[in-house]
């Protein structure tokens, strides 16, 4: 969607995430036009007795039985509208037609299914119990028009799950638990460890996610239930939960990033008067958790996958908020899944942007990747079609390629049979400076060779918390509207004095960064507890700089974010590993190489308040001096993957 696009301030995650999720979707071949089908309402009964609303798309004039693709999904209802989806959703009916029961159901306490919801916690078992449901061999339904007032249809006992984002942390919850009758799933744009890179990361908490998802998603539709419940009219549920989204968006960047500490921030907790249920409690639950305890530990899929059973093919995008965690699933599942067949089964798709939409600033063009995926991987695995699947590829990508000029991208397609991509190397470039590599003005500069700069002078920047850099672009959602995502020149926050820029020489060729990407930072902090930021950047020839990844880590959490925390000492230096996340990009001819390192980006992170106290609890902040180290003792660079002998075409 165009940044500019009025509409799009109007609309929730159904317009926003997962309009990216519906291009994710499409490029597995999850969307096209329908042949024959009926669809009804069948209600899926959970162990305590919970009924979930389900709509059961079939083949026309069928009774099967049919291999069954089931999605669990929160977003049927997108508010602030009280109408919601009713037997009309395109994927499925499209699934039906070829040859399946294809069931899109509400989760527990969303749209028509009873029950209060849980974020994220209530997905495994609710999952489990839905699969062994949409498997039994009879389904029944009520019809005054057929013969005994009732219809029925038959599985063949093989289920599997599609979706993305939330909708895919519906799947890997319950495949966890592998429930007999699953065969396989098709997580998209999902993450992996919920803790680390979906509501934290590296320790800080992801604020501009957390607010928004919450505000056009389960907030917004709790505010509609509990007005339902107050026996309001449907005009005025409409009216009034339109107001409150409204209300929230104006108020989302000037009022609500800005408010400390943040688990004083009200909207969540409020209902309409009269109303019972907060709108979104769980919210408060994840600030209550900063550190990866038993409450993550239930959720979190990266210790199970051994448990998983069933083959997995997992979609991504190198600009999406949980890359990180696609991409985790997918070398893990590869691994340590627990049947060879889910092992040769899974695979890897990654596209440009996810949650990000068309949001960037730089545009790719078309995805180049195979977009009948996922009907040869459902053939192969519920209907039993030796296809050669578990053959092909095991990863396929879009390799994308800036322009030297202007703002029109494009990329290639890559396949491979692992990632990284074998024959991959690990090139590292040294930070150095003669002690001013403040602004894109200075004289930092990326070596090959470390110690260019004889004399080693430290670089230094203050960082307040009062006056953070601002986030412009990057792996974001839920609003990029109001926040644009993805790929930006940052020019204009290279000019900041606490941005260091260290820059590269113009390539003398193409280089071909496919892979993880990770930043080796010494540094010295006056503060007890601060953050420290790194920004890969490509500088085209005509001087555009865009962000190709950036991450944060929290000091008291640098051996990494499953660790205990531990504040650091003032004034003594500390190396900080920075995993950026996964690319695949290439840096052309003539591009040059750029690493910003600063303290914060802001909304998109929470600000570190460098007092060593809870910054999710506390207000109080005060200015930390940071030294960023290049000596010939402390060798800062930035690794990247590169992959020789790879071009764009």
């Amino acid at each position: 969607m165009p940044v500019s696009d009025p509409k799009a301030t109007r609309t929730s995650i159904a317009a926003l995430a997962l309009r990216a999720l519906a291009a994710a979707l499409a490029a597995l071949g999850l969307a096209g036009s329908a042949a024959a089908q009926t669809c009804h309402l069948e209600w899926a009964p959970l162990r305590d007795g919970t009924l979930l609303a389900t709509e059961v798309y079939l083949p026309d004039g069928q009774e099967g039985p049919f291999p069954v693709i089931l999605q669990r999904t929160p977003y049927n209802r997108s508010p602030p509208s009280v109408a919601g989806s009713s037997c009309a959703n395109a994927t499925f009916q499209t699934w039906a037609s070829r040859g399946y029961a294809a069931m899109n159901q509400d989760v527990r306490g969303r749209y028509r299914s009873q029950g209060t919801m849980d974020a994220m916690q209530q997905e495994a078992l609710d999952g489990y119990d839905a699969v062994e449901w949409a498997a039994l061999p009879e389904h029944c339904w009520p019809d005054p028009g057929a013969e005994g007032g009732q219809r029925c249809w038959s599985s063949t006992g093989k289920v599997g799950m599609l979706g993305g984002s939330y909708v895919g942390l519906t799947q890997w919850q319950p495949a966890k638990l592998a429930p007999p009758h699953l065969a396989a799933i098709v997580p998209g744009i999902t993450a992996s460890d919920y803790h680390d890179h979906w509501t934290y990361v590296n320790g800080v908490f992801d604020l501009y996610f957390g607010l928004s998802w919450m505000l056009v998603t389960f907030a917004g539709e709790q505010y509609i239930r509990n007005l339902e419940a107050m026996g309001l009219s449907p005009a005025e549920v409409q009216a009034q939960a339109t107001a409150w989204q409204n209300a929230g968006r104006a108020k989302l960047l000037p009022e609500w990033v800005w408010t400390l500490p943040l688990t004083s921030f009200p909207e969540y907790h409020v209902a309409p008067p009269g109303a019972s249920k907060e709108l979104a409690p769980y919210y408060y639950d994840w600030l209550a958790h900063p550190t990866y305890d038993e409450f993550w530990a239930r959720l979190d899929v990266e210790p199970h996958y051994q448990d998983v059973k069933v083959p997995a093919l997992n979609s991504g995008a190198w600009y999406d908020i949980f890359q990180v965690g696609t991409v985790r699933n997918f070398q893990y599942m590869r691994q340590e899944a627990g049947t060879a067949e889910a092992r040769a089964g899974t695979k890897l798709v990654m596209n440009c942007c996810g949650h990000a939409g068309t949001s960037g600033q730089i545009g790719w063009g078309s995805a180049r990747t195979d977009p009948n995926l996922s009907v040869r991987f459902f053939e192969r695995y519920l209907k039993g079609v030796q296809n050669g699947f578990e053959n092909e590829p095991a990863v396929h990508m879009d390799v994308l390629v800036p322009p030297d000029t202007g703002t029109a991208g494009t990329s290639f397609l890559l396949t491979a049979n692992a990632f990284p991509l074998p024959g991959t190397e690990y090139r590292e470039l040294f930070l150095t400076s003669g002690g001013h590599a403040n602004t894109r003005n200075g004289d930092g500069e990326l070596v090959p060779v470390p110690g260019k700069k004889a004399n080693g002078n430290p670089d230094r920047f203050t960082y307040d918390p009062a006056h953070p850099v601002p986030t412009v672009g990057g792996n974001m959602c839920c609003n990029t509207v109001i926040l644009p995502a993805a790929a930006h020149d940052q020019s204009t926050v290279e000019l900041r004095e606490d941005v260091l820029v260290y820059t590269g020489e113009p390539l003398e060729r193409d280089l071909a960064v496919i892979g993880p990407v990770m930043v080796k930072l010494w540094a010295k902090t006056s503060a007890p507890d601060t953050d420290f930021t790194a920004k890969l950047v490509d500088v085209h020839l005509d001087g555009i700089a865009h962000n190709v990844l950036d991450r944060i880590v929290r000091a008291r959490f640098r051996h990494g974010s499953k660790m205990p925390p531990s504040l650091v000492e003032p004034g003594k230096p500390y190396e900080y590993t920075i995993e950026l996340g996964n690319t695949g990009t290439s840096f052309r001819k003539g591009h040059r190489v750029r690493l910003e390192i600063s303290s914060s980006s802001f909304p998109h992170y929470a600000r570190n308040l460098n007092t060593g106290l809870s910054n999710e609890s506390t207000a109080a902040m005060v200015v930390a001096e940071q030294m960023i180290l290049h000596d010939g003792a402390h060798r800062s660079r930035l690794v990247l993957p590169v992959v020789p002998g790879v071009s764009a075409p």
